[in-house]
């Protein structure tokens, strides 16, 4: 039980979330329905899984600006397939293949010619978006419909989304092996200290670009995600709001932006609150532009406890 009691320490993000569980179910009761749990647990499948890729790229120093509006495109990629076979298999191959693509070449401009994360996956994000528009028009939409995407968009087992368990599934391995492998090991190495990790013998080049594989991944696992969850693709699906909630959730989760720490259940955790906060406020009506306001407060904050508790570290360290 360490592990937990270095989370509710550290973070208290467990109890906050709770705690706000509670208000707004006294707030309004429809909250702590059976429907609306279910509900929540669909709506965060897509956040999850750019929040996961995102949070091991973000523990080794750098930042995939990409997820989103990759997610976007893989999406109607998915689309533009289905389309034209009629089967999604084709589809999804094309997707697993066309994200670890994505991913490896950011990779490989961040790690073999050292350029920074922030400009690369930036200038990915622009060719993911005009990627989009160019493949389907601006106005138009792909209606996807079949058996792979009801099952997996609306189909439940024991009272939960399938999509939602395959992200659980996912938070599990990625938990395992950011705490029981080498590779674990060596991403919050290169996240202290590439110089260091280097000296170690840790082959920084090769586990950069096998972060960014995984991080395009996960955009592509969040593209089929999304599909299935609207039933559509089009141009305008907002990747960039994916992008941010996913990030978000990362760092009230308790992640390091500077990169070297960060913990897996953190993370699960701080898209739950997340995922809370965009439902509750939907239930209860509030403004589109609210919504902002109050999740940029709520991650200001989180990133205000996120810095002082590392400088209390480093004074510690010192």
């Amino acid at each position: 039980m360490p592990d937990l009691g270095r989370l509710l320490r550290e973070k208290n993000i467990i109890f906050v979330t709770l705690a706000l569980c509670l208000l707004f179910f006294l707030i309004s009761p429809r909250f702590m329905s059976v429907e609306n749990m279910s509900a929540i647990s669909r709506q965060i499948v897509p956040i999850g899984l750019i929040a996961l890729g995102q949070f091991f790229v973000v523990v080794s120093g750098n930042i995939d600006l990409s997820m989103g509006m990759g997610s976007v495109l893989f999406a109607i990629l998915l689309g533009v397939c289905f389309g034209l076979t009629g089967g999604v298999a084709i589809g999804i191959v094309a997707v697993i293949v066309a994200s670890l693509a994505l991913g490896f070449f950011n990779g490989v401009l961040v790690a073999k010619l050292k350029l920074p994360a922030f400009i690369v996956t930036l200038s990915m994000l622009f060719m993911a978006q005009g990627l989009s528009g160019l493949i389907i028009p601006r106005g138009q939409q792909i209606f996807l419909m079949g058996g792979f995407f009801r099952f997996v968009g609306s189909e439940k087992f024991m009272g939960l989304y399938w999509s939602f368990l395959f992200l659980v599934a996912l938070f599990v391995l990625a938990y395992i092996v950011y705490n029981h492998t080498r590779w674990g090991s060596y991403i919050v190495a290169i996240g202290n200290s590439e110089d260091n990790a280097k000296l170690a013998g840790i082959s920084v080049d090769r586990v950069k670009i096998g972060i960014f594989m995984f991080s395009g991944l996960c955009s592509g696992f969040a593209g089929i995600m999304l599909s299935t969850r609207m039933g559509f693709v089009q141009p305008g699906l907002d990747g960039n709001g994916l992008l941010l909630d996913g990030i978000a959730a990362i760092i009230i989760g308790g992640t390091l932006i500077l990169g070297g720490r960060g913990t897996v259940g953190g993370a699960f955790w701080g898209l739950l609150f997340i995922g809370v906060i965009n439902n509750s406020l939907n239930l209860l009506n509030v403004e589109d532009v609210w919504h902002q306001v109050f999740k940029g407060a709520v991650i200001l904050a989180a990133l205000g406890a996120n810095w002082l508790l590392w400088q209390s570290r480093q004074a510690e360290a010192h």
